[in-house]
């Protein structure tokens, strides 16, 4: 089935973390799905530019619209994805392609793998029968340069963060991956304001041996997004 063109509109209001109220051209308010849960406050701004998907019409999913794309109103004003499914997708390509420098070639992965109390996002496999955890973390906030995460506290995050340091500390490999949805950012740090106790983890990872990356993508007017190459992370 063809990708369905994104269709303009601007933010009203967000009644909850999963809703928008969209303004269409036509001067329709329309209640949209928004997939992200972050407080995105300096992102969903009033008139804020938006870009919706429409959900086929043979889907019965009540909101008709999920919120893809808004506009940053900071100079110079990129498209920022909203989407919460891109990130994995894109950083399932790059792994699969054996595309980030610093995580090692795989021969195979797997997504969605539980170990512990956690499910990671992928488990790579390697040709000398070892293998590399890798939890992917959205990035949505850029504030004077620098792509923070999280913009609102992630219990879950900081858990991650936790696992994957005992798996190193245990003698196996594990990364963390910052998929930076905008390209106006030139590093990516820890919000410690946020969440001291995910900061504080993050650093802990590093020390013990977690392989810490992240990557950012131009994103376009219709939903696609370009590779714009790695960026340090700071902790």
């Amino acid at each position: 089935m063809a990708t369905l063109p994104l269709i303009p509109a601007t933010f009203a209001r967000r009644p909850n973390r999963f809703v928008v109220e969209a303004k269409l051209k036509s001067g329709k308010i329309v209640p949209t799905h928004l997939a992200d849960p972050g407080r995105l406050r300096e992102l969903l701004l009033p008139g804020a530019e938006l870009r919706l998907r429409p959900v086929p019409e043979d889907n019965p999913r009540k909101t008709r619209y999920t919120v893809a794309l808004v506009r940053s109103q900071d100079p110079p004003n990129r498209w920022v994805s909203v989407d919460t499914s891109l990130p994995n997708r894109l950083a399932g390509e790059l792994l699969d392609g054996n595309g980030i420098s610093g995580i090692r070639p795989c021969t195979s992965l797997r997504r969605e793998v539980t170990c512990g109390k956690s499910r990671f996002d992928f488990l790579l496999a390697h040709d000398d029968d070892t293998e590399t955890w890798v939890e992917v973390k959205s990035v949505t906030l850029v504030e004077d340069g620098v792509a923070r995460f999280p913009d609102a506290p992630t219990v879950r995050g900081a858990r991650h963060v936790r696992e994957l340091t005992e798996i190193v500390r245990n003698g196996g490999q594990a990364a963390m991956l910052f998929v930076v949805q905008r390209d106006d950012a030139d590093h990516v740090e820890p919000k410690v304001d946020t969440d001291p106790d995910f900061a504080e983890a993050l650093k802990q990872a590093k020390t013990a041996g977690v392989s810490l990356h992240a990557v950012r993508y131009r994103l376009n007017e219709d939903g696609t997004a370009r590779f714009r190459g790695k960026l340090p992370v700071r902790c």
